[in-house]
């Protein structure tokens, strides 16, 4: 049901052993999960054996070596946009560059899994947030999914589930997506001490419900409230996606706060393509991130968004200007510039800039990599 509300969007994911490892209280299931950030040397892709996991593997967690800047005030999300001194007690797990990437259509890998990997491979991806499919209480495709794991693993790829719709937060869509949630943990279930799903992450996009605009603060506080009630179904904490623009508006500090205790990490879209804003975007949420000890993976675009979004990725600045231009007579009038938000058609220059703010991004300890919503990987 849910696969058709959002453009087929759904985000599920969460990393067993880097998902909690520090509380002795967690789920035994989730624990049980194959941690796919300790990967062996790939397997040459057209030889995929199936891959026994030894979960007695030790996670590395690495202590990050910084001065001491314990007494350091916490800074709010629209503060410091220049790399933060972490505190001394700060921990991260090993710095990696992710690359990762949505992949919404079923088609691009349930005919040859093989070739999906290889073409997503060769474009540097190292992690995908798959959505799955659910009919009739069960997983469709699951041979094909089992066979996808077990070859995204051979070759150092994470998948993380995928689940989404601005529905969710309603009391129907929510029941609908517990109930998703709860079948692809049934399949985690089932896949211990074997290649599985690395964790599961969450694009539920509030804003796109037809009466955002009259309450606001309520649905942001049943947003934050799904968030809790699908953490608790999953057992352990989500990757949530979120807006550039949550910062600005009101009570932003108590959304963010509110689902603290379920993330994992952010994404955050930060659907821009020139240099200067996305590094001015993204530098206040990698600063928060660092003061508040989360990791934040960078969003960007590379395919043309839903009607519904479009309003609220147009314009160059902040969401007050989102709602002055919403508010505007004339606004329907305006004709949206993609290339503003979109690398769409322009994929070198999409990878130009992710090597280059990669370097600059790193001096945070947050930062976690890029994602990339809309990369072209159709079948030949």
């Amino acid at each position: 049901m849910l696969n058709n509300l959002k453009n087929t969007r759904t985000n599920l994911y969460d990393t067993a052993f880097q998902h909690d490892l520090s509380n002795p209280k967690s789920n035994p299931v989730l624990s049980a999960m194959v941690n796919t950030t300790q990967m062996i040397e790939p397997i040459p892709i057209s030889d995929p054996v199936p891959v026994m996991i030894d979960q007695n593997q030790p996670s590395s967690l690495d202590k990050v070596t910084q001065p001491d800047s314990s007494n350091d005030p916490k800074q709010g999300i629209e503060q410091s946009t220049h790399p933060v001194t972490p505190m001394d007690n700060l921990t991260f797990p090993e710095k990696k560059r992710n690359l990762a990437m949505w992949n919404w259509e079923a088609t691009t890998w349930t005919n040859s899994p093989n070739q999906f990997i290889t073409k997503i491979k060769s474009k540097g991806i190292n992690q995908i947030y798959l959505q799955l499919f659910i009919e009739n209480q069960q997983i469709e495709y699951e041979e094909q999914l089992i066979n996808l794991l077990d070859i995204a693993f051979q070759n150092g790829i994470e998948i993380i589930a995928v689940e989404g719709a601005a529905e969710m937060i309603l009391e129907s869509g929510l029941q609908n997506a517990i109930e998703r949630n709860q079948i692809i943990k049934q399949f985690c279930q089932r896949r211990i001490n074997k290649p599985c799903l690395a964790g599961i992450q969450y694009d539920i996009e509030p804003y796109l419900l037809s009466d955002y605009d009259q309450n606001k603060d309520l649905i942001w506080q049943q947003w934050a409230q799904a968030i809790k009630k699908l953490s608790e179904s999953w057992g352990g904490k989500m990757e949530i996606v979120i807006p550039f623009w949550l910062k600005d508006i009101n009570q932003s500090k108590q959304i963010i706060q509110n689902i603290e205790p379920y993330s994992l990490k952010y994404i955050i879209m930060v659907y821009r393509t020139d240099y200067e804003l996305i590094y001015d975007i993204s530098a206040k949420w990698l600063s928060w991130g660092d003061d508040n000890l989360h990791k934040i993976v960078i969003a960007l675009e590379n395919g043309i968004l839903s009607e519904e979004l479009e309003k609220y990725y147009s314009l160059d600045q902040t969401y007050s200007e989102i709602e002055k231009e919403a508010n505007d007579e004339n606004s329907a009038d305006q004709i949206v510039d993609y290339s503003k938000i979109s690398f769409e058609g322009k994929e070198d220059e999409l990878f130009d800039m992710i090597n280059a703010l990669t370097e600059v991004f790193s001096s945070w300890s947050s930062f976690d990599g890029f994602a990339i919503n809309g990369l072209a990987v159709e079948e030949d």
